[in-house]
């Protein structure tokens, strides 16, 4: 057999390499960078307080109530909706809705935490205390601000593809008031047995 003869197959050309579909389109972009901005500052100390014997020390927003925590894992489930493609560009009106929710819900607790801070902070005065809210809050709160407004941008743009009818059988409003009905005697049998 002659070896000029011998040919290596042509290898597949191969795909020019590119950004994922996520960091590819603008609103997915803008509720990305606004949940980075949420999750760096939510990471980070929200309060700097002084007390008498003491000095300066920093809350976090895991201490206290754990709001911080909270907002942390609504983060997760909102990089999850925006970062998947079949989330993304679903019929269903939950995933397209949830980023916006998720980061409205999230702008509606952080104006609880600072609501409590500031009760918190007034309360320091009467130990001679006194105290501020750090940028780290702030942050937070734009980054939760910047989420809720791009999903309300996408929800806005998805109107054509996404139903918002709402629909209930005899089955769910059943399984619902039993439902509601089994935690009522579940907790009015838990005080009879605590008392």
């Amino acid at each position: 057999m002659d070896h000029r003869k011998l040919r290596f197959p042509d290898l597949p050309e191969q795909p020019p390499r590119r950004l994922p579909a996520a960091l590819r389109d603008r609103y997915r972009l803008l509720i990305l960078a606004g949940l980075a901005a949420m999750l760096v500052g939510d990471l980070l100390p929200w309060l700097r307080l002084w007390l008498p014997g003491r000095g300066f020390f920093e809350v976090s927003g895991f201490e206290r109530a754990g709001d911080a925590g909270i907002i942390l894992e609504l983060g997760l489930v909102i990089l999850a909706l925006t970062w998947s493609d079949q989330a993304w560009n679903s019929r269903t009106t939950v995933l397209v809705a949830g980023p916006m929710v998720l980061g409205s819900t999230c702008a509606i607790l952080l104006r609880v935490v600072y609501v409590d801070s500031m009760s918190y902070i007034r309360s320091l005065a009467n130990a001679g205390g006194y105290g501020s809210l750090l940028p780290w809050f702030w942050l937070t709160l734009i980054g939760a601000l910047i989420v809720a407004v791009g999903g309300g941008i996408e929800l806005w743009r998805a109107r054509g593809r996404v139903s918002f009818r709402f629909g209930m059988t005899r089955a769910a409003i059943g399984g619902i008031v039993g439902g509601i009905g089994g935690a009522i005697l579940g907790f009015v049998g838990g005080v009879k047995i605590a008392e």
